[in-house]
């Protein structure tokens, strides 16, 4: 790990916007989920198809982080945010009139595309400014962000379908960006100076990229959040179908449940942010990897006996307990990159939405409630088995170990 320059103090107000953009994000993808069904009959389309309009963005920032991480190690933080964010209003207004579901599908890949921007270099920007237990800090309280927004951001589309329709949403969030566009433009510094950048050409990004893929303890919090991946997008793929098909919750019951185990996420999160600096960001780690496996039981406990109870537990504790693991995993594998900010976002997002994208469809196969705990139990495992792994042959390099 190389050692960190002195670095000075961040703006009060970064960790503010920073969040604000991450909400941003999370609207991206949930505040049109209310309307879908009035997008797929507008357009003519199935509702497979207009749900299809949410995968398509999520390819687009996962494909998009493994390019625009290291590009900003290259350019510097300010001009990819400032650029997403122009491209996402762009994108959003052209969604708002596309013409059929196929333009609106590649619209909305590009869309995912510009939001990437936004996701890898936010997590860049904490690395540059933040040193050691800060970081975990800053990470958990967006960690909290991505754990309550999703619970708003429905409502709010919910509300909002009353007054406008999917076109106007999307004509929402284009403004939304341009507020934040203006915003970013006066109060996002560039943290990464000039002297501390990769030359801006295809030969260093990509030598950027092959050393953070082989630096193994770095790889250990890519296995780490790449299980997060598994566990969260299998999750929110397949509860609500096992919920209330095997179990018999009505949609509004579901949503309740939802609600409450985000908030146990954003719960945790924020004690993260509280007491990382005591505690540790490795300490804090292993007790949210445990939790997931204590989930991970429950829920095989539940689903083996028909418990709804112990299926509620188990889906409390699991999701619950990633409030713990995404902080402290991303902190510390940012810190593992250290220099290569950029590039490491890149990696870590990629990987996770990647796993992310296989572990959803997954959980849902043949309609069993044990395709999702199957999913859930092995993302549990994998994310502690692998950390081991991939730390224990040098566990000792660093005095007071960071794993």
């Amino acid at each position: 790990m190389i050692e960190a320059p002195q670095r000075a103090a961040p703006p009060r107000h970064l960790l503010l916007l920073l969040a604000s953009l991450s909400s941003l994000v999370v609207f991206t993808t949930d505040i049109y989920l209310p309307v879908l069904p009035q997008l797929g009959a507008d357009l003519g389309t199935s509702d497979a198809a207009a749900a299809a309009t949410l995968s398509a963005t999520l390819l687009g920032i996962a494909l998009a982080q493994i390019a625009i991480g290291p590009l900003s190690d290259a350019v510097g933080r300010r001009r990819p945010v400032l650029v997403g964010l122009v491209a996402y209003a762009v994108m959003h207004v052209l969604c708002a009139a596309a013409p059929s579901i196929g333009a609106l599908l590649a619209l909305r890949f590009l869309s995912g595309i510009a939001t990437a921007a936004v996701i890898v270099v936010s997590r860049a920007v904490v690395a540059d400014a933040y040193p050691g237990a800060q970081a975990a800090r800053a990470y958990a309280t967006l960690g909290a962000v991505f754990g309550i927004v999703p619970v708003l951001a429905p409502l709010a589309g919910g509300v909002l379908a009353h007054v406008m329709s999917w076109r106007g949403m999307f004509l929402l969030l284009a403004g939304l960006a341009l507020v934040l566009l203006a915003v970013t433009w006066r109060a996002l510094p560039e943290t990464l100076p000039a002297e501390r950048r990769t030359p801006p050409h295809l030969g260093a990004v990509l030598k950027d990229l092959g050393e953070v893929f082989v630096h193994r303890r770095f790889l250990a919090y890519v296995a780490v959040m790449s299980a997060v991946g598994g566990l969260l997008f299998a999750y929110i793929g397949a509860s609500s179908f096992v919920l209330q098909d095997q179990f018999g919750l009505s949609p509004q019951a579901y949503s309740y449940v939802f609600a409450v185990n985000s908030i146990g996420l954003f719960a945790l999160s924020v004690t993260t942010r509280q007491v990382v600096v005591r505690v540790g960001a490795p300490r804090l780690l292993t007790v949210g990897q445990i939790g997931t496996l204590l989930g991970a039981a429950a829920l095989v406990v539940g689903v083996g006996r028909s418990s709804l109870p112990a299926v509620l537990l188990g889906l409390f504790v699991a999701v619950a307990s990633l409030g713990l693991v995404m902080p402290n995993g991303t902190a510390l594998g940012m810190r593992e990159a250290e220099g290569r900010a950029g590039a490491a976002s890149g990696v870590l997002g990629i990987c996770q939405f990647t796993v992310g994208a296989i572990a959803s469809p997954l959980a849902g196969l043949g309609g069993s409630p044990w395709s999702i705990v199957v999913v859930i139990l092995v993302s549990a495992v994998a994310g502690v088995v692998l950390r081991v792994l991939l730390l224990l042959p040098d566990s000792h390099a660093v005095p007071g170990g960071t794993a």
